[in-house]
């Protein structure tokens, strides 16, 4: 298997299917009525000590030179602030909506587009994606949004 492809499976396809199992949890939390601020204090702390457990076994495996950088640290702050407005948000409408969350699901599915764009305009990775497959792409995953959030 080359690097690309395990890079892929590893940081894009077991992610995606731990993301998909982290929002069945999500949800049966609202069912027992968790409200998004113990939600998102029980989430936080988990992420916190997994956090602690990949800083060790990164730091045995790289070594206690493994430098950490401040500037890294404020977008990681600022990642976890979105993605802790995102998570809350969820649970909020999974509580007070009772919304299904296999229809909420494909939505969120689409934050993909925002980071593809994202990427693409201020992190300068245009150069590397192709227009016509991110049309084509961006038309399969709304037309897909359309079709499951319409079963």
């Amino acid at each position: 298997m080359s690097t690309s492809t395990l890079a892929l499976l590893i940081g894009g396809g077991v992610p995606a299917c731990l993301w998909g199992i982290a929002a069945i949890f999500q949800k049966m939390s609202t069912q027992h009525g968790l409200s998004p601020g113990p939600f998102l204090v029980a989430f936080g702390a988990t992420i916190m000590v997994s956090g602690i457990v990949f800083a060790i076994a990164q730091r045995s495996v790289a070594g206690p030179d493994s430098n950490v950088s401040w500037a890294g640290l404020r977008y990681a702050l600022a990642a976890g602030l979105f993605y802790a407005a995102a998570a809350g948000l969820i649970s909020f409408v999974l509580l007070r909506f009772g919304s299904p969350i296999s229809k909420l699901a494909p939505i969120l599915g689409c934050n993909v587009l925002i980071t593809v764009l994202l990427g693409a305009f201020l992190l300068g990775e245009a150069e590397t994606l192709s227009p016509w497959k991110l049309i084509g792409g961006t038309l399969v995953v709304l037309t897909g949004l359309g079709l499951v959030t319409t079963a």
